[in-house]
């Protein structure tokens, strides 16, 4: 399985003015045409405003699919252009429903592997201005997912994503979605998920103890 990878996007913490007023965020990042070396940490170029919630090993690259837009554009009756969801890197063809914690892509000169769903949070409402985004992403379960880095490298825009390795378990990033958001309680599901060795240690943590 490929994906080809459509934009890729780093920015630095800045302040803007929102309808909330004033934001220090990281979100806004821009895209880039030429090559970028990721590192275990991050893309060159790219940092996190929160280092408390975002980043790390586990969060290194965020990852959105580039088949949720049209959905949100229809939705909010607007155009978001890439990377409009604060992503490192947009992808196509690829989904939650079909992508395992733990899967391990080539990309470009680097691998990376899927440590956990991406928690939407009150930044892209307040970028964009539409109180229930949050809210939205998690209904339709259009959340992303964060990768790790298991090999360094440069990395540029219209590289591919190659599925070197699929996880056994076959925890997708959907299923891990329905237990934190919907099936909260489920234990069969949630020793099912942290069980999977790849999965990001404070999801492990957090959804260890609601057992």
């Amino acid at each position: 399985m490929s994906f080809k990878l459509l934009s890729l996007n780093v920015g630095r913490p800045e302040k803007y003015l929102t309808d909330n007023g004033e934001l220090r965020s990281a979100y806004r990042k821009q895209p880039v045409t030429e090559p970028v070396y990721l590192s275990s940490l991050n893309f060159a170029g790219d940092e996190q405003a929160d280092k408390k919630h975002h980043g790390g090993v586990d969060q290194a690259v965020c990852l959105y699919p580039a088949k949720h837009y049209p959905h949100f554009e229809k939705e909010y009756g607007m155009p978001f252009p890439y990377p409009s969801f604060g992503e490192n890197i947009t992808v196509e063809g690829i989904h939650e429903h079909e992508t395992n914690i733990g899967d391990i892509f080539t990309l470009g000169e680097a691998q990376v592997q899927v440590t956990k769903p991406r928690k939407p949070c009150y930044i892209i409402a307040r970028t964009h201005g539409i109180d229930d985004f949050p809210a939205c992403l998690i209904k339709t379960g259009f959340t992303g997912f964060y990768l790790r880095v298991l090999k360094e490298g440069y990395v540029s825009q219209g590289d591919v994503m190659h599925l070197k390795h699929a996880d056994p378990a076959g925890v997708t990033v959907a299923d891990v979605n329905d237990v934190k958001f919907t099936d909260q309680n489920n234990k069969e599901k949630i020793n099912r998920i942290i069980r999977v060795e790849a999965l990001a240690e404070d999801l492990r943590q957090s959804l260890s103890r609601r057992l």
